[in-house]
Order: structure tokens, then sequence, then C-alpha cells
């Protein structure tokens, strides 16, 4: 199944905004399979929805904020696939009605401090028009000390999962 397909047939998925969707559609085709789930981390770690931040005009004085997928899942996680099953899910993304997007990381780009959370909203409804179920304020720099950020929960996320280390987990 394609990623629109993919996409298209998700009921959580399909509640977002149309420009997060729009966003999310190239990210997603060029983001490693999900049966390559460290691999696939670190390409959300990199590339936010914007674009590539290197690309993005950034002006160091004011900042800029970016959004990258924080947490996301592709199929049913009651559902234990084996390798080869999983390798074909990931060509055939055969489960995509329960393809979800959960959480976003909203960073301020190479800045030193937190935004106000105002701001984060303010630039959530106005590049998104997204109104977060939750803005949670993380105290870590973002991956490679990108900047400080704030987790954001979508409406209709499920809840967060303990975390799991993807080389640890059968």
């Amino acid at each position: 199944m394609a990623i629109p397909d993919l996409l298209a047939s998700s009921v959580q998925l399909q509640s977002l905004p149309g420009a997060l969707i729009e966003a999310l559609e190239p990210l997603l085709e060029r983001a490693p399979a999900a049966v390559f789930p460290r691999a696939r981390r670190l390409y959300f770690d990199k590339y936010p929805l914007e674009g590539r931040p290197q690309d993005c005009a950034l002006d160091p004085v004011d900042g800029r904020f970016f959004t990258f997928v924080l947490r996301e899942s592709l199929h049913d996680p009651g559902t234990s696939l084996t390798a080869k099953a999983a390798r074909s899910a990931a060509n055939q993304l055969n489960q995509a009605d329960s393809c979800k997007l959960h959480e976003l990381a909203v960073v301020y780009w190479q800045q030193p401090e937190h935004a106000p959370l105002s701001d984060v909203k303010r630039y959530l409804m106005e590049q998104w028009k997204l109104e977060p179920a939750s803005l949670e304020v993380v105290q870590e720099s973002w991956f490679r000390q990108g900047g400080p950020w704030v987790r954001v929960t979508l409406p209709g996320a499920d809840p967060a999962p303990l975390a799991v280390d993807p080389e640890t987990s059968s």
C-alpha cells in the first residue's frame, strides 16, 4: 500500500489538519521502513516536517521552530510479527487502519532557552492548524543539540508506552 493510501486509511491521521498530513507524506515516503526501528528513529530525529534545517532560511538571532515526528505506529501494537511478516508488512502496510501519529517534538532550533509555550501553541496553529491535546516541556536538548523542545501530544493519540530499546525487544 502506498503512503497516501496508508494516510487515507487511518481514521486518526485523517482527523489531523491537512497541512500536517501534506508535510507527513513526503517524510514517510523517504523514511526507512518500520522494520528498521533504529534507522527510522534516527531519520525522524534528524529531518523535520518543515524540510531539512540546513535548507531552510534560519535567523540565528530569532531562532525558529522545527517539528519532528516523535512517536508513530504503523501497525496494531498488539500484533506480533515475525521478521518475514514484518518485511512483508513494511512493503504492503496491510494493517494501515491502525496507523497513528501520536506525538511530535517542536524544537526551538539552536536556541539556549525554551520558547514560551504560548509561542509554541501559536506556531502549531499557524504552521499546522493544529490544536494539540497537550504540551510538555522537555529538559534535555533535541537530537545532536538541536535545541530545547516541547513534546506535543496529538488529538486521538494513544497513551505513551514504556520506553523499549529496539535492539533488545523480540
